[in-house]
């Protein structure tokens, strides 16, 4: 690559340096901070060569460029003087939210990590569904009963797992919040409540303040308020104990507070809410009947991208537990996802760009195959626009059928072909007949709307006019032989997530690499192997490091943290050191980064995905410093 050139580039793109108030660099992107935004070339910064994405976010104007951000930055340097300081602000004083767009935004991080345990729960459902339909599971036999109890497990106890998430959220204390919500559901509490209830008393507290009679298994936004009052609480308690006593008298004042705060007050408001949500959305549904299904199909696209999606799962998660089944958002989310990945595959098939056309042809398996649309949205039909309208039209036709012949959705696994079986219905041979058509109506729609529609394609021009970084030659590592497999283990020890469920869509659409991530329990970053240190990067917050074997790996602790300036960091180790596995090579306060206002997952990247087969994770859920979280193949 050409640096000087790039840079050159870049700078007349964002305004020249005329417009640029401050410019510093993480360990991926330049981080500019511009007088006037609305006058940058978006399009051609993003065409730039070297360039691999562009976002707005935090204040600042950030441009993807990968391993040679320190290269590309420096020659920017010899262009204009620039200050090199990065905002003080913490990013929650930087973009001031509305409360409803908070409240998503709260209810969808904390959903995001529990997801897998009830796509497990609810898979083991629908094999309930469909066992018996084919004669293999006898439905008066103990093993349908104890499969019945591991399937609604995580579903009943939803509160518990709710609870584990938010204290991350929150940054309360996980115990804490676990105790509250198993509260909620002690069994001899639900007695007192329902033997009240049905005869028509009401149980007080101290005699005097009543407790108003709510169901909070199977709940979510109940436990959410507890635990976010939580925090105060703990502070509250922290405040007044003498520290001789902190022991044991702050554990005590913590749920003797508490508690009572979630039964009386924050439990019965939190049902409330969650009620009104859920009779809104469907609502919407009981006037429109089949239209809103076939509206929602076509517009869950834009949900996504405004990181909206996972906060309608306490809606599905309410509707399956009272009806069992849902029958309205799940059918829009399956269309939209076989739109997504048939507008894809029509791209594959008409580009005349053979690298594209592989990208669109992978995008649309996934998004097809497993549900994995970001591929496809962000690195396909959003990139080049026409091809969202020919999806979202499919998805509006499927949308459409599927609410016509009221198909239903027993569980909540990612809506896709393979999981199929979670809309097949008992006694209703003809459900997974209409599923079936429901998929090829919106592929098949998506796909010829596509090719009629056309796009704008990608060509392959000069320097200038090339969007794509990977395919620039950085050959880290040599082939592996057929059948090697090189295991990367987890540097921190925590909860593993997947990659596409971090909030920055730089690390979530796969842009540096493919990779895991994990949220920290404890604030220490071990070698997951024996190679060296690449870059140390100068705040502490990021780690490039290259194994014995030529992985190369990005370690990247928290969200915009570089904001930090090296605050609650403690490097161990320097660029250019040699480590073993297992060795530490940072440490972070990780209480403190919380407090601060900062998201501490970590992302876990190979930044060299394409010298390699395939990377793929092997972890979900907690996990120990130095288990096993990927696979490079």
């Amino acid at each position: 690559m050409d640096y000087a050139s790039v840079a050159k580039k870049i700078l007349q793109r964002v305004g020249g340096k005329e417009n640029v108030i401050s410019l510093v660099h993480c360990m991926t992107r330049l981080r500019f901070t511009l007088k006037d935004e609305s006058i940058v070339d978006d399009e051609a910064v993003k065409k730039t060569k070297g360039v691999m994405g562009v976002m707005k976010k935090a204040g600042q104007y950030q441009i993807i460029i990968g391993n040679d951000v320190a290269n590309v930055f420096a020659e920017l340097n010899k262009l204009g003087s620039f200050s090199n300081e990065a905002p003080k602000k913490a990013p929650r004083n930087q973009e001031k939210k509305g409360v409803a767009s908070m409240l998503m935004d709260t209810i969808s991080g904390i959903m995001a990590p529990v997801i897998p345990a009830i796509i497990g729960a609810a898979m083991i459902k629908v094999l309930l569904t469909l066992l018996p339909m084919i004669g293999v599971l006898d439905t008066e036999g103990n093993t349908y009963n104890l499969l019945s109890v591991i399937g609604d497990g995580a579903f009943f106890f939803m509160p518990v797992l709710i609870a584990i998430s938010a204290s991350k959220k929150f940054g309360t204390n996980m115990y804490y919040a676990a105790s509250i919500a198993l509260i909620m559901l002690h069994p001899n509490f639900i007695s007192l409540m329902s033997n009240a209830n049905e005869a028509g008393e009401v149980v007080k507290f101290l005699g005097f303040i009543p407790v108003t009679y709510a169901s909070y298994s199977y709940s979510v936004i109940p436990i959410i308020l507890a635990v976010w009052s939580l925090q105060y609480v703990e502070k509250l308690a922290d405040k007044i104990t003498p520290v001789v006593t902190k022991n044991f008298l702050r554990p005590m004042l913590v749920v003797l507070i508490e508690a009572p705060i979630a039964l009386i007050v924050l439990g019965p408001l939190g049902a409330i809410l969650g009620n009104v949500l859920s009779d809104i959305v469907y609502f919407i549904h009981d006037q429109l009947g089949f239209i809103a299904i076939g509206l929602v199909a076509g517009i869950y696209p834009f949900v996504v991208m405004a990181g909206m999606h996972h906060a309608f799962t306490p809606i599905k998660l309410g509707m399956i537990a009272t009806t069992g089944y849902e029958n309205f958002i799940c059918i829009g989310e399956l269309c939209s996802n076989m739109a997504q990945g048939a507008a894809s595959l029509a791209v594959s098939v008409k580009s005349k760009n053979k690298d594209f056309k592989q990208v669109a042809g992978s995008s649309a398996f996934s998004a097809l195959v497993a549900g994995i649309t970001e591929p496809a949205l962000y690195g396909v039909t959003l990139r080049l626009k026409r091809p969202m309208l020919g999806a979202c039209i499919g998805a509006v036709a499927g949308g459409l059928f599927g609410g016509f012949f009221q198909m239903k959705c027993f569980g909540i696994a990612t809506p896709a072909i393979v999981t199929i079986v979670q809309y097949v219905e008992e006694d209703r041979a003809a459900s997974l007949l209409i599923a079936a058509l429901t998929i090829v109506i919106t592929v098949i729609v998506a796909f010829i709307a596509t090719m009629l529609i056309g796009f704008e394609d990608i060509v392959d021009e000069d320097d200038e006019d090339e969007a794509i970084l990977a395919e620039e030659a950085q050959p880290a590592a040599a082939p592996l032989p057929e059948g090697k497999e090189i295991r990367i283990l987890s540097p921190i020890q925590g909860e593993c997530i997947p990659l596409e469920q971090v909030k920055d869509a730089t690390f979530s659409q796969g842009i540096l690499g493919k990779g895991a991530a994990v949220i920290p329990e404890k604030g220490e970053v071990a070698s997951p192997f024996d190679g060296k240190i690449d870059m140390m990067f100068e705040t502490g917050h990021a780690v490039g490091m290259t194994s014995s074997d030529g992985v190369e790996l990005l370690i990247h602790v928290g969200m915009d943290t570089v904001n930090l300036e090296g605050k609650y960091f403690y490097p161990k180790k320097a660029s250019g050191d040699t480590v073993k596995k297992g060795e530490v090579i940072l440490e972070f306060d990780k209480d403190e980064i919380v407090k601060a206002g900062y998201d501490i997952t970590t992302p876990v990247i190979v930044s060299n995905t394409d010298a390699f087969a395939d990377v793929s994770a092997t972890a979900s859920g907690p996990v120990k410093e130095l288990d096993e979280i990927l696979v490079v193949r």
